[in-house]
């Protein structure tokens, strides 16, 4: 632009109708000199406000995904690095609610005050996409650089086009969502690499059944493609099949969302793909494959979204949001020790949403953890409202999606909350959901202990729904409680359902982790859940959720009112964390008024599967809180309890009739053990009915109530109307004998042996012992029936062992309960226990096959052994060292002199050859030869590859000769002087391909190992740590020219940046020229190999382990080994080499670095030299262009 008319060129681009803007570069800062009328237009505003928005920020409104690209090339031109500049992006203009997508083009015009930079801009149209060819689509950033799939805006516009013409065409077009379940799961067990090749597996499917330009990929997982009607069903089902064997069988199930109304070519594309992505994630927690279709229903729900979304940020401004409590009930007394605290949003036309309405609109975008911030100070507020009433007898659990863990550090910002708030952590609880597929279980686990050190408890929430959070508990994550979905007790299959929630509160409370079930709503189920033994139920029938102030009134003052002390938890833990089906003590944590024996040996052996319950004992009456199903029968059966007063009195139901002896008893042992001893025993007792009905069991004492006076005890059954006998004195509340009935005996099939026998007095000395009750298990191993043994003198079967059973029976009189073990005449190992019963002068027996114990005892130590060979070796593998040489040389050292070894070898395989790769070798044996570094495994008599060697996973040959016939090739290679006498061998595989195997040689046979489990092990461990080794090394490595590609490049850039030494460098940006019409005009496979011959020869002249592929057709030599003279030298050969014969065409632009800290400076001018000698280039080469 020349001086004299500047002026009127700056007047005109004013005054252009076209979209133009003119912009100077000023100290730095690009500042638009004018903007035109059109551009004004475009933007809505007046020409001022327009350069005062660009001023501020050039790039405003532009899509994220085009954001760096576009700002990558407008500064190349304005550096003048290019003559021209020509872009494609998606912006949202001011006032626009929708993104538009724009042709930018601009040329360099020289102005008074320096070169200045003319900008036109054109809106594109659906014709003018149609017209770019692939190539042109994938520079303007139409396509996706993964899949090759057109992104969204460009879908947009093919779809629209496509669906009319479908309709045009009489054919019903339909719109198609897709969505890989669990992909971000994926990702994190897998590695991005192995998530990126499945992604590109499926874009491959997709096209297989939809034209290239019928489908698109728009974010992660998100899938698109519009089609015809016909046949839809049978062509979706064919893509869910075929998606099962893409990425060579490493894969996710999909879902498909479907919309096909009929008047979808009238409708905005844009919301038809919303409405399709709608249905498809309609029901994501069915993991399995499905399809959705679109329904209304589903567009009130996406109504209901754009709602939400739209209105959260005033709806937190404006407290429309606010917690809502309900109780949470232990199960043994009825009260409530934690409230839940339940979002809930008040619409200002007085509608209500539930947190279900709401929260998974938000975690889907990313913003829960506000919501869940902003509950937590108003859930703190509320404590502090009760702290101020004297009242903070509860805590209040916090609902947290395991999501959020990704978008917020939110156990570091609760714990300031608190911190803040001077409350206790204790009176906060977190309930995390169990849904992990979004996240790396590392970071849960990390979340999760953060919060447990700052003294929160943690809660698992809704376990069972969806995917399982079992890993958690598996792994040790400290977690006190897990919240079971209400489905457990709702399910139609309810036998089924109930079954495994009672497998699962059983391995809760083996692990000591407490369990509450959500979603009780009578009292039947309330029962039911007292029977499988969970601690605590929350649902309707306890009360629905109420705003703070109208749940203090109801719970906390009203006649309601129903909340459990602190200082009572330990009591009423004590009973309700013990396991009903192999119950143990734990030390009282209330006050040490009582010790227990840990682990007991009645219960832990002797009392499994039982029936069991523990009981109450206040104001001189017996309740009973809970039990097994058998003692819950029991209770019922012999009228202690009806089911309507369990129904009436649910938390704690009175029993009747269990006799006043045994009330005397109790009370005996209350005065003797709690009050005076401090300890704990058992007492062998008998419940006795008018009815002539005795039951007999253990009790023991667990635990005091101060603030109610009660004592809490567990009551174990052994025997159900036992035939009594009693010498000289009978106890005050038994009527006649009753007769032993067969048939009454509910616990006869009890697997433990089990006797009750009285002595026989001869002048007051015991000769005999006299069968007083039998169950079958004892019948058996006696080879006998138990009509003959009852009544019947132990003399008649037992003659050998008479006078060790009078004394171990008879001597449990004075001693207690006594153990011991015996051998018997059958050749059978037991281990017995005697003690008192609770008829006068009659004792039990109990016993307990051990064989496999005796047999197992050296197997059990070689277990441990090898257990513990295995843990140091992963140690070694994967904590006390990175580096992989040392890794995997102290593994192979400790594995051989651990077995006394002469040699432990890894080999690697590849194809037929196996080469040795690192072996350690017992000093004076010789190290591996030439010969043996690699084999071949064709020769060996045995196929390693087919696997006919590991039919059992690992190989332990002892037979030299065998060895020899099976690897002549090994054996070949060893001296005169070395025999191998055995051999240990197993295989690791990567991707289910044999990749290698460790072998042992001449270890020591006679040590007590598990030889097989230990090689398998190790082999596991050092085949995962090689396959770690070659995925970094592919991750570093370019696929198509096996050079450095662009991580070890920027990887370099950073270290030299921060490093505090400095070296000097030689740098060389290099281009090959033509890359782009041998791809249009011959193929991409003539591409390759124009970019595989510029690898090799750039190689050749710098070496290859300083060359990195950083782009398309983009190389950069970084040599921080060569002096200057030296890489001018490699540089002069390689511009040698261009010039021989059908050699590439490459430009180079080759720059010194004196300073290595200013690398990045030196390779930005390489990369302006070399596009000069390009741009030099074309214009003699036109026949490229």
């Amino acid at each position: 632009m020349k001086k004299n008319n500047e002026q009127a060129e700056l007047a005109e681009i004013t005054e252009s109708e076209a979209p133009i803007a003119l912009y100077q570069l000023k100290n730095n800062h690009i500042k638009a000199a004018a903007v035109s009328k059109g551009l004004c237009e475009l933007y809505g505003l007046p020409a001022a406000d327009v350069k005062k928005l660009l001023y501020k920020d050039l790039f405003t409104g532009l899509h994220p995904d085009d954001l760096a690209l576009v700002q990558a090339d407008f500064f190349s031109f304005v550096r003048q690095e290019t003559g021209s500049y020509e872009n494609f992006y998606r912006i949202k203009l001011p006032g626009q609610k929708e993104y538009s997508l724009f042709q930018a083009q601009g040329k360099v015009v020289e102005l008074d005050q320096g070169p200045g930079l003319l900008v036109w801009y054109t809106e594109m149209s659906t014709s003018r996409l149609q017209d770019l060819t692939t190539a042109d689509r994938r520079t303007k950033h139409l396509l996706d650089d993964l899949t090759g799939l057109p992104k969204a805006v460009y879908f947009y516009e093919l779809a629209e086009l496509g669906c009319r013409k479908l309709f045009k065409a009489g054919k019903q077009p339909v719109v198609l969502a897709f969505n890989l379940i669990g992909f971000s799961h994926f990702n994190h067990r897998y590695s991005y690499i192995e998530g990126n090749r499945l992604l590109v597996a499926f874009a491959d499917l997709l096209k297989r059944h939809f034209s290239g330009d019928a489908c698109g990929h728009f974010t992660k997982d998100n899938f698109y493609a519009y089609t015809a009607h016909d046949h839809l069903e049978e062509r979706l089902k064919d893509i869910l099949k075929e998606s099962r064997q893409i990425n060579e069988g490493r894969n996710l199930a999909i879902r498909i969302g479907v919309y096909d109304a009929g008047s979808l070519v009238y409708e905005d594309i844009k919301k038809v793909c919303e409405y399709a992505m709608v249905a498809c994630n309609n029901n994501r927690k069915d993991v399995k494959a499905h399809i959705t279709y679109f329904t209304s229903q589903n567009r009130q729900s996406l109504e209901l979204e754009n709602y939400i979304l739209s209105n959260f940020d005033q709806a937190l401004r404006e407290d429309w949001i606010e917690p809502f409590y309900q109780p949470i009930v232990r199960i043994l007394n009825g009260q409530s020790g934690n409230w839940e605290a339940l979002a809930r949003w008040r619409k200002p036309d007085n509608g209500m949403l539930l947190d279900e309405q709401f929260i998974p609109t938000l975690d889907r975008a990313g913003i829960l953890y506000r919501l869940d911030l902003y509950m937590a100070d108003k859930v703190i507020a509320d404590l502090k409202k009760m702290q101020e009433r004297g009242h903070l007898e509860l805590a209040v659990s916090l609902n947290l999606f395991s999501s959020e863990f990704d978008q917020c550090n939110m156990a570091e910002e609760i714990t300031r909350k608190v911190k803040e708030s001077g409350l206790s952590p204790e009176f906060i609880v977190i309930e995390i959901s169990n849904d992990t597929r979004n996240l790396n279980a590392d970071k849960i686990r990390e979340q999760i202990a953060l919060f447990k050190q700052n003294g929160f408890s943690v809660w698992v929430d809704n376990f069972g729904e969806g995917y399982s959070s079992i890993g958690l508990i598996k792994d040790n994550a400290p977690v006190s409680c897990i919240k079971f979905d209400a489905s457990f007790i709702k399910d139609p299959d309810q036998k089924r359902s109930r079954i495994v929630l009672k497998k699962m509160v059983e391995l809760a409370e083996e692990l000591g982790i407490d369990t509450i079930v959500e979603g009780v709503e009578n009292a039947d189920q309330l029962l039911a859940l007292r029977e499988i033994g969970c601690a605590a139920a929350q649902g309707y029938y306890f009360g629905q959720p109420l705003p703070f102030d109208q749940a203090w009134k109801k719970w906390v003052e009203g006649p309601e009112a129903n909340l459990e002390r602190f200082s009572e938890s330990d009591y009423y833990n004590s009973v309700g964390m013990m396991s009903l089906e192999r119950p143990h003590f734990i030390q009282e944590t209330y006050n040490n008024d009582l010790t227990f024996d840990d682990p007991d040996p009645v219960l832990d052996r002797y009392f499994k599967g039982t029936p069991l319950g523990f009981l109450e004992y206040r104001d001189g009456k017996l309740y009973y809180l809970r039990g097994n199903e058998g003692y819950t029968r029991y209770l019922l059966s012999c009228g202690s309890v009806t089911k309507e007063e369990m129904e009436e009195h649910p938390f704690a139901t009175e029993l009747k009739s269990v006799g006043p002896q045994f009330f005397k008893d109790l009370k005996g042992w209350i005065a003797e053990e709690y009050w005076k001893n401090h300890k704990t025993e058992w007492h062998y007792n008998v419940h006795s009915y008018p009815n002539n009905l005795y039951v007999e069991g253990y009790q023991r004492i667990l635990s005091y109530n101060p603030h109610t006076d009660a004592y809490a005890l567990i009551d174990v059954l052994t025997s159900y109307n036992a035939n009594q006998v009693y010498q000289d004195q009978a106890r005050d509340d038994l009527g006649v004998t009753a007769n032993f009935s067969l048939s009454a005996d509910q616990y006869r099939d009890m697997p433990l042996p089990f006797i009750i026998a009285a002595p026989v007095y001869q002048e007051k000395r015991v000769v005999d012992m006299q069968y007083i009750y039998v169950n079958q298990a004892y019948a058996e191993i006696m080879g006998q029936s138990r009509e003959k043994l009852l009544g019947n003198r132990m003399s008649n079967f037992v003659k050998h062992k008479l006078a060790f059973w009078i004394k171990e029976l008879y001597g449990s009189k004075d001693r207690g309960i006594q153990k011991g073990i015996f051998h018997s005449k059958a050749g059978h190992w037991y281990e017995y226990i005697t003690a008192s019963a609770s008829v006068p002068d009659t004792y039990s027996l109990a016993l307990i096959n051990i064989d496999e114990q005796k047999r197992g005892e050296r197997e059990i130590q070689r277990k441990q052994a090898t257990t513990n060979e295995i843990v140091q070796l992963s140690e070694i593998l994967n904590v006390k060292n990175t580096d992989f040489e040392t890794a995997i040389n102290q593994t192979l050292a400790k594995l051989g002199q651990d077995l006394e070894a002469d040699r432990v070898t890894l080999m690697e395989i590849h194809g037929d050859v196996a080469r040795s790769t690192h072996s350690w070798q017992r000093p004076g044996v010789a190290e591996f030869s030439a010969k043996q570094q690699a084999i071949s495994l064709a020769k060996a008599t045995v196929s390693l590859s087919k696997l006919d060697l590991f039919n059992e996973d690992s190989l332990f040959l002892t037979d030299p000769q065998a060895i020899a016939a099976s690897f002549p090739q090994l054996v070949a290679c060893y001296g005169d002087n070395y025999q191998l006498n055995n051999s240990l061998l197993a295989p690791f595989y990567e991707r289910g391909e044999l990749r290698g195997l460790v072998a042992v040689e001449n270890l020591n046979p006679a040590l007590n190992l598990d030889f097989n489990d230990l090689i398998e092990l190790t082999a596991d461990f050092v085949g995962a740590k090689v396959a770690g080794k070659n995925l970094e090394e592919q991750r570093d490595t370019d696929v198509l020219t096996k050079l450095n590609d662009r991580h070890p490049y920027l990887a370099k850039l950073n270290f030299y940046q921060k490093s505090q030494t400095s070296r000097t460098v030689g740098v060389a940006f290099m281009d090959l020229n033509g890359l782009k019409k041998a791809n249009d005009e011959l193929g991409h496979d003539a591409g390759d190999k124009m970019l595989i011959a510029a690898g090799n020869l750039i190689s050749q002249a710098f070496g290859r382990d300083y060359v990195y592929r950083v782009g398309g057709d983009e190389f950069v030599v970084l040599d921080d080994q060569s002096s200057q003279t030296e890489f001018e030298s490699h540089c002069a050969a390689f511009e040698k080499a261009l010039t021989q014969p059908a050699s590439p065409s490459i430009s180079i632009g080759a720059e010194w670095c004196p300073d290595s800290h200013y690398l990045r400076e030196a390779v930005e001018r390489a990369d302006r030299k070399m596009r000069r000698q390009k741009n030099d280039f074309y214009k003699s080469h036109k026949r490229y262009r």
